[in-house]
């Protein structure tokens, strides 16, 4: 017999479902911006006004940021409809501490992302390392989980962490050219520090990701036997999909421009 929706699945479905579709609205301008390559020279040219250029060009530096933070809340949400807000506090907590800790220690040794540095774009910063990056990575390894469990509900825990770290890795790699070198959310030191940054990512740094987030995976467990027996949301791996549409748009973007 099919259990009906708890109080708390009835009062997040609605928040949820306006989360949702300003997320999708707010990916439409995110895809615009990253696929045309939009940033303050274009403003400046087109905006006359300077005080409604400064708030949008205040707008534009901020943009990622809500975007991936939207991503991750409606993550979230749908966590807390399905699993409860103790496992979603949990597994936020879990990779927030974990993704936080991966950045901060290759800020200080260089391993295993390289000598990393983030710019200004990703949000306020938990030390040397911006919320924005725990927040994506939550939003990727939800979405990628979650859409495993949907399309392959016979699959294993060990199975879908694994494949939970691939799409984690695949998702780095198509991020990382546009994340240095188009949106500025990071560079890498050079050595000798009278050379230029480096914008090419260090191969070790995707694996790094993607390892993280199968070990993340095998973390997340469900403790509800009633939860765990509804089908996953859709919409994490809808998320998941929006970022790779956007990387995608964005990879095409930069190759029409020479």
């Amino acid at each position: 017999m099919r259990s009906s929706p708890s109080p708390l699945t009835r009062a997040l479905e609605p928040l949820a479902a306006g989360l949702w579709v300003f997320f999708v609205l707010v990916s439409l301008l995110v895809g615009a911006v990253w696929t045309f390559g939009l940033g303050d020279a274009q403003l400046g040219r087109w905006v006359q006004n300077r005080g409604l250029l400064l708030t949008l060009q205040w707008l534009l530096l901020h943009l990622d940021f809500a975007w991936i933070t939207l991503a991750a809340t409606n993550g979230y949400l749908c966590v807390a409809t399905r699993e409860g807000l103790g496992t979603a506090r949990r597994w936020g907590l879990m990779i927030l501490v974990a993704v936080v800790a991966l950045a901060w220690v290759s800020t200080r040794t260089g391993f295993p992302l390289g000598p990393i540095e983030y710019g200004r774009t990703l949000g306020v910063r938990l030390g040397k390392v911006p919320l924005g990056l725990p927040l994506f990575w939550f939003a990727v390894i939800i979405g990628a989980r979650e859409g495993l469990l949907r399309f392959f509900p016979r699959w294993s825990h060990a199975q879908i962490a694994l494949g939970t770290g691939l799409l984690a890795a695949l998702t780095d790699v198509s991020l990382e050219p546009l994340a240095a070198k188009l949106r500025g959310f990071w560079f890498w030191r050079s050595e000798a520090p009278t050379l230029p940054p480096v914008f090419d990512a260090p191969l070790p740094g995707c694996l790094a990701w993607g390892l993280l987030a199968g070990c993340l995976a095998l973390g997340l467990r469900e403790r509800n036997v009633v939860a765990s027996a509804r089908p996953p949301s859709w919409q994490p791996a809808a998320t998941l999909a929006i970022f790779h549409a956007i990387f995608l748009a964005a990879h095409v973007g930069r190759w029409m421009r020479g």
